[in-house]
């Protein structure tokens, strides 16, 4: 089975944590969490920050995430896929490499059905969202911030907590034409990434031949890159071949099916959330 991935603004969980708003981008007081938001890639992000940092934080996101978008994006002709797709002559760089790999490694696990190669040749939008995410985590750490909360359309990065309180994610009612939580989870303190598949908000825009008969599926794993590219997989997969391949390779999944029905792979039901 082969599929080619095409994710945009699929937003399928909902943020469940009280903020406060974030016009003037400073520092904030000791109770204070700060919000930085904005579109890019297509959808919307939103960042909660509950440590003091440095005053030019938003500016380091936006560079960050733009720069993500320069070597990923097949929509911009000057980016370094793009290049390599027209068959410049330019040189791969080590994250491109690793996001490759990575892409690949997940490939052959499912036996091809999460696959970074479309008509145009390769094509990076199934993973590099989540991917961003683990770069704005390491730009927080690099910066002394361990408290944080990080989604961009749909996918999630959360460490630490909200000053006194867990981090709250919920997943997202697949079944309700408005945007209401299916079911709340706290995040663990540790940390957690996951990210969600599913064409419920927008149609067809995940390529592949499979039963389709998942609604919504959220993957948990060490990392947002990864969770991205599994839960993109599963679904097209179904769920008889997802919750498989979960239990072979222990990963955590929450999925939702075209009954209305959720179902948790063992290793879920074990994470304290």
């Amino acid at each position: 089975m082969t599929l080619v991935v095409k994710a945009f603004a699929l937003i399928s969980i909902l943020v469940l944590s009280a903020c406060s708003s974030d016009d003037a981008h400073d520092q904030e007081s000791v109770d204070e969490i700060k919000v930085y938001s904005g579109q890019i890639y297509g959808t919307t992000y939103s960042i909660k920050i509950a440590d003091v940092h440095p005053k030019k934080i938003n500016a380091m996101i936006v560079d960050e995430l733009n720069r993500i978008d320069y070597v990923f994006s097949t929509y911009k002709q000057s980016s370094l896929i793009s290049k390599l797709n027209r068959n410049e002559k330019v040189e791969t760089t080590e994250e491109f490499d690793y996001v490759l790999d990575l892409a690949m490694s997940i490939s052959n696990l499912t036996g091809g059905a999460f696959n970074p190669y479309d008509k145009n040749g390769l094509d990076f939008s199934g993973i590099a969202k989540g991917y961003a995410i683990d770069k704005i985590g390491e730009l927080f750490e690099r910066n002394s911030i361990y408290n944080y909360f990080i989604e961009i359309g749909g996918e999630i990065k959360a460490v630490g907590s909200k000053h006194r309180e867990n981090w709250v994610f919920a997943i997202e009612s697949p079944t309700n034409t408005k945007k209401t939580p299916y079911i709340a989870f706290k995040v663990p303190q540790s940390g957690i990434s996951l990210a969600t598949s599913g064409e419920y908000r927008e149609s067809d825009h995940i390529w592949g031949s499979g039963p389709r008969d998942i609604i919504s599926i959220t993957v948990i794993s060490n990392n947002v890159a990864s969770a991205d590219a599994w839960a993109t997989a599963m679904y097209v997969m179904g769920k008889d071949k997802a919750l498989a391949i979960a239990e072979e390779y222990e990963i955590p999944i929450f999925l939702i099916d075209e009954s209305g029905t959720s179902i948790q792979s063992t290793r879920w039901s074990m994470i304290p959330l």
